[in-house]
């Protein structure tokens, strides 16, 4: 198990004040437990749900410049919901960034602010807690409709209430190049995902680039915003507001292979 001071060297060696390490709850119970598989459920090899890589940049064709920075958890007032915190014993990471950004989206566009039930999402449409589950098969599911959290809160056991649904994905959309996703994220966070490793549990603070520490598994992740000053992605994590800067991140374009896979956008409408 890698130290902080390790962490703290590789990152003055490589990439000097681009991030501060720190000991994180998640940082603290992984080097003692050591029990990590629960925090990466994406499985990227799996397409269920993918779309197929077409000229998304049709659709953006013709668009505004884009501005130099959009931060949905500032922009109109916030348009983010509470952090929540999957625990560590369920690879259910695509379905908090799903809701994530549903919840966001929904807020955004229909005005509407409800907390929606990773849950339902995950036990009830092909999730499976040791398995994890592919990237878009979250918002594929969510086609099928979302129901509150009050109806069904988070567990890692296989549990499905049959509770009434109140939010449904119409349509969702990948994109994969870079103009594509910015253009996306300016009309709403994203679900994305991103390679993970040893150093990355001790973030606090900054712009994170891996400097050290060995591969812990792939992750999905809400992209809510970016810096094209800072040059980076800023994200929603599902590990608590006591990790990260409240939960959320900065990670700089292309690390951790962030742009090699695609992110998914969606539309909306209440039920």
């Amino acid at each position: 198990m890698l130290t902080i001071e390790q962490i703290e060297h590789a990152i003055n060696a490589n990439s000097p004040g681009s991030w501060i390490p720190g000991e994180t709850p998640i940082w603290r119970r992984l080097s003692v437990e050591d029990a990590a598989n629960g925090l990466f459920g994406l499985r990227v090899g799996n397409k269920t749900g993918q779309l197929q890589s077409a000229s998304e940049d049709l659709s953006v064709f013709g668009a505004p410049p884009l501005p130099a920075k959009m931060d949905w958890r500032t922009e109109r007032g916030g348009r983010l919901l509470a952090m929540q915190d999957q625990g560590l014993n369920c690879g259910s990471c695509v379905a908090f960034a799903t809701t994530a950004t549903v919840e966001a989206v929904h807020w955004i566009n229909c005005g509407i602010m409800q907390k929606l039930s990773e849950a339902e999402l995950f036990h009830c449409n092909g999730g499976d807690c040791n398995l994890g589950w592919a990237l878009a098969a979250g918002l594929a599911a969510a086609q099928k409709g979302m129901v509150l959290l009050t109806s069904a809160p988070w567990t890692d056991q296989k549990v499905c209430h049959d509770a009434d649904a109140v939010v449904r994905v119409i349509r969702y959309f990948e994109q994969t190049s870079i103009n594509a996703r910015k253009q996306a994220i300016v009309r709403g966070p994203v679900v994305g995902g991103m390679k993970v490793y040893e150093d990355f549990s001790a973030y606090t603070a900054g712009v994170y680039r891996h400097v050290t520490g060995d591969f812990r598994g792939n992750h999905a992740i809400c992209i809510v915003g970016y810096d094209d000053e800072e040059g980076c992605w800023i994200a929603r994590n599902s590990w608590g507001k006591d990790w990260g800067e409240g939960g959320y991140f900065k990670i700089a374009y292309a690390d951790c292979g962030i742009e090699d896979i695609p992110f998914y956008s969606c539309e909306t409408e209440s039920l």
